[in-house]
């Protein structure tokens, strides 16, 4: 009998194929921004920089790299507008989910408590989940904004809060090491890494960033993690 009570899902990466579908565009408008406000470098030059840099970095550390690299006359301004355009992508009115992820959903919406707990720009979040049709899955819906520091710690802890179980009992899943993982394993949860997307280079920097499970596929997941 697993001993999980309340599973909490990332959504980038994760049920989403961001990486596959939005990300493209989402960079090439970025740098743009950038460009348009003094980067010192060609398109094709930021877009390589920026795909080479996001194995490991956060987009605020991408792009001031970048922008210490190539150098611009407005340095404050390239990295803000490439934010806006990298976390505000255009977003289709209908995505498909990752493959597999869709029946887990199914299988263990009727055993667990599901919670979708995520990083972003809240409309563009918020555009996703409506395009993948997935809000009645979740019991709880976290979207927390990194550019004033919010964490998903904050969002783990509301949910053991308002569940009234202990931290054992939760299973954090996502595909970042520096988030949904460290993020988990320093409120007392499980975690499981899902290794997809263009951050799978990232490397651990945290004794908490070691997680529970990996797994590449979402056929894996119920199995591997016991579900």
């Amino acid at each position: 009998m697993t001993k999980y009570k309340s599973i909490a899902f990332d959504l980038d990466d994760t049920l989403l194929d961001t990486s596959g579908l939005l990300v493209p565009r989402a960079s090439q408008r970025a740098c743009e921004a950038m460009l348009a406000a003094g980067l010192r470098c060609t398109l094709d030059e930021c877009m390589s920089a920026r795909e080479e840099l996001a194995k490991e970095l956060s987009h605020t550390e991408i792009f001031t790299q970048i922008a210490n690299r190539f150098g611009t006359n407005q340095k404050g301004k390239a990295i803000h507008d490439a934010l806006e355009e990298f976390y505000n992508p255009q977003v289709p009115e209908t995505l498909p989910l990752l493959e597999g992820s869709l029946q887990n959903l199914e299988t263990l919406r009727g055993r667990y408590k599901l919670f979708l707990v995520t990083m972003g720009s809240r409309p563009s979040q918020e555009k996703k989940i409506k395009a993948l049709n997935i809000a009645g899955f979740f019991d709880g819906i976290y979207i927390l904004n990194g550019f004033i520091g919010e964490k998903k710690d904050s969002a783990f802890r509301e949910i053991l809060r308002t569940q009234g179980h202990d931290p054992k009992h939760l299973l954090s899943i996502g595909n970042r090491l520096s988030s949904e993982i460290r993020d988990g394993k320093r409120v007392g949860a499980d975690t499981c890494y899902f290794a997809y997307g263009e951050h799978t280079g990232e490397k651990p920097m945290y004794p908490e960033d070691h997680p529970d499970f990996t797994i590449t596929h979402h056929k894996d997941l119920i199995p591997t993690c016991g579900l």
